[in-house]
């Protein structure tokens, strides 16, 4: 009998119910407990909860600032991605990661790196007397959220165009004569209308999500989100009603993230892709002005913020001006009396857990691939990654917090639910690049599932288990959106503590916790980045 003639072993039954029991635990209970409580008191107060007029302001400042982020980004990404994927191979090995700084910083550092560079009293301010105004308030949210969202709309549209350009209509366009702008508008745009959906819902769906800019630069201002809300109520107010309201105003954040992914996901499912044919042209004399454009975007929204910060964590004092003369390391030293060493060592544990079984999670999700069970239990994952962080905190609570609540557990929990996701995506491209002959070979010579798996399977899987794990680690790490909701006492992570100083004013320990908060994030994201970026 041949290797060819032995069929693939796949996944046994209680393998899928041990999947379906883990997408249960970690996904459905939260999400049920959420739409339990919400219902408590019928569709009537549903209806008061959400007519509410903090509720209300809160539902259209959500609805704007997704609306407008999202039309400011996914252009703005389409057009790196035009200009930076149609430069020669290794300028696009430069610029890629310059591009994706947007999304190697925490979302909050970029946006308190936004008030120390360009707010009153900033580096800008001091240098030059020049603060940007309206950054505390919608203006500078938007600005800031975009920053981080075009990074993100660039990966998208960069994957587009690594299965959806076809460079001999573009080639054929301009030998009929069309200009640059022309061929663009005609051929490449209409193409790539798949990959600027999925940019729109997936920007749409971050901003839905965003909590740490919001509450940074819009509570000062009095402007709130959804985000903000639930976290304000959750903090400030013990009554059982506003509990209530609050799981409303959260399941509605849900809904508003479903109603936006979706359809996107549906027509997403639907299309084939297909092989690209050769590079896209590259326009001539466009290399040094993309490079420049890319490099300034960069200087200006991620590195300047970030120098800010570094120099806000290195100076004695608030007001002193940064120079060599002022500098001191007492910033760090006050930044780790009390509990701020605990919580580092928490903030790396919970990260390296989540390292750890997100990969084994989004393989065994990843080994159900061809089963008619796999699908559901796939969208069920890739939507908990949509749910807004908040809203799936909430439920996190609601369903464990009887037992694991103000424990360091009870944000692994929500972790794995929210980044489960990261795993899956990586170990499935994998396998489906993975041959079925070795397996049969080795299944044929006496090999058991174990050793099979040990030794034919897991080997080439590497790289993708390795992606999985960093891109685990760096999410974990500077998670806050769900850690600042479901901490108690003795159970703060890192971003948690950062976000506290924040509140009490203390500019230089806010920046000292800040750098700190980055640095394991910018060390994982350099354990990740060469393995994307060798196309």
């Amino acid at each position: 009998m041949t290797a060819s003639a032995v069929p693939a072993r796949r996944p046994g039954a209680a393998a899928v119910v041990l999947i379906a029991a883990l997408v249960g635990l970690l996904v459905v209970l939260p999400l049920a407990g959420l739409v339990r409580v919400a219902a408590g008191g019928g569709l009537a107060g549903i209806a008061r909860a959400l007519a509410a007029p903090q509720s209300v302001r809160a539902t259209v400042h959500t609805i704007a600032l997704a609306a407008v982020v999202t039309a400011l980004a996914v252009p703005g990404g389409a057009a790196l991605a035009l200009g930076v994927e149609r430069q020669e191979p290794r300028r696009r090995r430069v610029l890629r990661p310059v591009v994706a700084s947007g999304l190697i910083v925490p979302e909050f550092v970029l946006g308190f790196g936004w008030t120390q560079a360009y707010g009153p009293a900033g580096l800008t301010d001091r240098l030059a007397g020049i603060p940007l105004p309206g950054l505390y308030g919608p203006a500078g949210i938007v600005l800031v959220l975009a920053t981080h969202a075009v990074p993100l709309a660039y990966l998208v549209v960069t994957a587009g165009l690594a299965v959806r350009a076809d460079v001999d209509l573009h080639r054929a366009a301009r030998a009929s004569g069309a200009g640059r702008w022309a061929a663009l508008r005609t051929i490449t745009l209409p193409l790539l209308r798949v990959p600027l959906l999925a940019a729109s819902a997936l920007v749409f769906a971050s901003v839905v999500n965003s909590f740490a800019v919001p509450q940074l630069l819009g509570t000062p201002a009095g402007f709130a989100t959804m985000s903000t809300l639930v976290y304000q109520d959750l903090n400030l107010s013990a009554d059982p009603a506003a509990f209530t309201d609050l799981t409303v105003v959260a399941l509605a954040m849900v809904l508003l993230v479903l109603v936006a992914v979706a359809p996107a996901e549906v027509w997403l499912g639907a299309v084939r892709t297909r092989p690209p044919n050769l590079d896209p042209p590259v326009p001539a004399g466009s290399g040094r002005l993309v490079t420049a454009a890319v490099w300034a975007f960069a200087t200006l929204t991620v590195g300047l913020p970030v120098l800010a910060v570094l120099l806000a964590a290195l100076t004695r004092a608030p007001g002193l001006a940064s120079v060599p003369a002022n500098w001191t390391l007492a910033n760090f030293a006050d930044a780790f009396a009390g509990e701020t060493g605990a919580a580092l060592a928490r903030s790396l544990w919970l990260a390296a857990a989540a390292a750890l079984l997100v990969p084994a999670l989004g393989g065994l999700l990843a080994g159900l691939r061809g089963r008619l069970a796999g699908r559901p239990l796939a969208v069920a994952v890739t939507l908990s990654y949509a749910v807004p962080g908040s809203a799936l905190a909430v439920g996190v609570a609601i369903g464990y917090g009887r037992w694991l609540a103000g424990t360091a557990l009870i944000i692994l929990v929500a972790y794995l639910a929210k980044f489960w996701i990261l795993g899956y995506l990586p170990v499935r491209a994998a396998l489906d690049r993975l041959s079925a002959e070795p397996v049969r070979a080795a299944r044929v010579s006496g090999a058991g599932p174990a050793t099979t798996l040990a030794t034919v399977v897991l080997p080439p899987l590497r790289t993708a288990l390795a992606s999985a794990a960093a891109l685990a680690f760096l999410f974990a790490f500077h998670e806050l959106t769900m850690s600042s909701i479901l901490y108690g006492p003795g159970s703060q992570t890192l971003a948690v503590v950062v976000l506290n100083q924040r509140e009490l004013g203390n500019i230089g320990t806010t920046s000292a916790l800040a750098v700190v908060l980055t640095v394991p994030v910018c060390l994982a994201a350099a354990v990740l980045l060469p393995r994307r970026g060798r196309t």
